[in-house]
């Protein structure tokens, strides 16, 4: 066994980690500049060589842009392109799509109660173009998957909690590998649509109005709502 290329190949892999977590957590937004590659194989602890694959493979990922004589820049990524690798292994044990809904409660409930506490000026203002997003989204009949997933990830994000936020990126990865299309069908629904947005609404003026017990109530309204609607629509509301 070539135990350097297995050692290199591991150094890369770590590299490739650290900085997704950077993203994830909003540590680096999109447009920042990563150090320039000396200086990033220095602060790591790691050679070019892994620092270089591991900034390919992020390019590959959609994560990174390189501008020739520029640098590397953090690009505007959705909610999938930072799915952990986690969420494929753990599709094959999920049996039953409220599992995921009842994770979404349990993480997304404390998510917001945080989220009241903490959430900044900046962190506001995301939840709220999200919110404008999905509003318009909805008047004027396009998916909503994107903006809907962009509200609830950035709610988890404003709680300032790394371990959330990286378990909401598995979750966003596994609600939209599982029960996408029946979601699509339930937005379908006006009735269900304009309660829904609604719903959104009222979870971003709790957050803003820094009210935790509100906040975690309107969370745990609108996913409960969801439940009971993907019960109805699979026949096995009880």
């Amino acid at each position: 066994m070539d135990l350097t290329r297995k050692k290199r190949t591991r150094l890369y892999e770590d590299v490739v980690e650290q900085i997704r977590k950077l993203i994830v957590d909003g540590t680096l937004a999109p447009g920042d500049q990563l150090l320039p590659e000396r200086q990033l194989a220095e602060k790591l602890g790691v050679s070019r060589s892994a620092v270089r694959e591991a900034l390919t493979s992020l390019v590959s990922l959609g994560l990174l842009e390189i501008t020739p004589g520029s640098g590397a820049y953090v690009k505007e990524a959705k909610i999938n392109d930072l799915i952990d690798p986690l969420a494929s292994i753990m599709l094959k044990e999920i049996n039953d799509v409220f599992d995921i809904l009842e994770a979404r409660q349990v993480l997304e409930t404390g998510a917001a109660h945080l989220a009241a506490q903490r959430a900044e000026r900046t962190d506001l203002y995301e939840l709220h173009e999200f919110l404008r997003d999905m509003e318009n989204d909805v008047n004027e009949g396009r998916d909503t998957d994107e903006s809907d997933s962009q509200f609830h990830f950035s709610v988890v994000r404003a709680s300032h909690n790394t371990v959330l936020i990286n378990l909401m990126t598995v979750l966003m990865g596994l609600m939209k590998e599982y029960y996408g299309p029946s979601r699509k069908r339930l937005v379908e629904n006006r009735q269900y649509r304009e309660m829904w947005a609604l719903q959104h609404t009222e979870i971003y003026e709790a957050i803003k109005n820094g009210d935790p017990e509100n906040a975690t109530d309107t969370v745990a309204k609108h996913l409960d709502t969801t439940i009971k609607e993907f019960r109805r629509l699979q026949g096995t509301d009880e």
